[in-house]
């Protein structure tokens, strides 16, 4: 899998940082066709959720140890961290019309234990910080025996095209997951882990050019025909 990294802003941060103190940070901006995406490699969430690898317009992480485990009795563990693309912006500059996001992973219940895995989606415009964000969650549950190991699935989109007023050129994307598995007694097994592909999508709009009406156009016509004519027919000057 081919993956294209742009890192010109790591190096003006850096510089930055050694001119004035400031702690370095490994930002990241990996363009696709439509789509470029900004992220912090260094940001805690990393560690649970790996870097993500774009294909197209699209992110895919493959998290190798986000999971919860409560065992025996062990009460709720609860592991939760949050991924956030600083700046999502379109390369040709047409608004993003939809941000999908799905996640899938495997769990077990042995007894009467407890799993659950939810996912928070937040967009932000960058365009209007602060003041237009749109967030949805959902939440997947088992409660009892699972009759063995299974696969559970969530997913969560927002429309910030249609719910911003400002463009929805240049977003910040926060990915929140929270799994947390549950035992309250002795021979209890409760187990959860987010294992395979989460995929996050970005779908830009398409800029709108809106053409100039053939009225306008008749207008201007006519107008520069009315100067000539009256260039043409205004009288000549009599002589000094």
């Amino acid at each position: 899998m081919f993956i294209f990294r742009i890192r010109y802003l790591t190096r003006l941060l850096l510089a930055v940082s050694l001119t004035c103190g400031l702690p370095a940070r490994a930002v990241t901006v990996d363009c696709g066709p439509n789509v470029c995406f900004e992220y912090d490699e260094t940001q805690a969430a990393v560690a649970l959720f790996g870097l993500p690898t774009r294909v197209g317009d699209a992110m895919q992480f493959l998290p190798e140890s986000f999971l919860a485990l409560s065992a025996d009795g062990a009460g709720t563990v609860t592991v939760s961290s949050t991924f956030v693309f600083s700046r999502i912006y379109t390369v040709a500059g047409g608004e993003i019309d939809s941000i999908y996001v799905n996640e899938e992973g495997d769990y077990e219940v042995i007894g009467a234990g407890s799993v659950s895995a939810t996912l928070g989606l937040t967009v932000e415009n960058n365009f209007n910080a602060g003041a237009e964000s749109t967030a949805t969650s959902s939440v997947f549950s088992q409660v009892g025996d699972s009759g063995g190991p299974d696969i559970w699935e969530v997913s969560a989109a927002r429309w910030p095209a249609a719910a911003f007023a400002d463009t929805s050129k240049d977003l910040r994307v926060s990915i929140e997951n929270i799994l947390e598995a549950v035992t309250s007694a002795s021979g209890q097994y409760a187990f959860i882990q987010k294992k395979f592909v989460m995929e996050t999508q970005w779908l830009p709009l398409p800029e709108v050019v809106v053409p100039v009406p053939a009225a306008a156009w008749l207008l201007g016509s006519s107008l520069a025909v009315l100067g000539m004519v009256r260039r043409k027919t205004s009288p000549a000057r009599p002589p000094e």
